[in-house]
């Protein structure tokens, strides 16, 4: 298989190789565990009907291949699946992907895996609040900058 899901000490690492890279204009990402929520084993069917319809940019070929980015801003999605009927989905936070799909030969194995991996992570790394990257420096933790005197 061309595209692959591979837990890494520092979070997830899905690529695309040979035929499926082209297909997918990408070499896949490497994601940390900080911006992964959760993931969960799904109907190849869900998976498409949640999804946004517009490939940008991303291959589809109907029951084979869906491969790519697909729709943009928040809802943006990076999909590595070809004919398999059940596929791994993992949510993220942050851009530029909400979630990638990705077709995998033992997805409850590995949606098992994923899930072990991100709860280790969760009690051995120090978790940064969000907020506090959103705000910035002049916030002084109040989730807002403030000009007045």
């Amino acid at each position: 298989m061309a595209i692959s899901l591979a837990v890494t000490p520092s979070g997830l690492r899905m690529r695309f190789t040979g035929v499926d890279r082209v297909a997918a204009c990408s070499r896949g990402i490497d994601v940390s565990f900080e911006r992964i929520v959760g993931s969960r084993v799904m109907s190849r069917a869900e998976a498409v009907a949640s999804s946004p319809h517009v490939p940008c940019p991303g291959s589809w070929w109907p029951g084979r291949l869906r491969a790519g980015s697909w729709g943009i801003g928040e809802r943006r999605q990076l999909w590595g699946v070809r004919r398999s009927p059940r596929v791994i989905v993992v949510y993220l936070s942050g851009r530029p992907f909400h979630r990638l799909v990705v077709d995998v030969e033992e997805p409850d194995r590995t949606h098992r895996v994923v899930e072990a991996a991100l709860l280790h992570s969760k009690k051995t790394q120090a978790r940064r609040s969000v907020r506090g990257l959103l705000s910035g420096p002049d916030a002084e933790g109040s989730g807002r900058s403030s000009t007045a005197p």
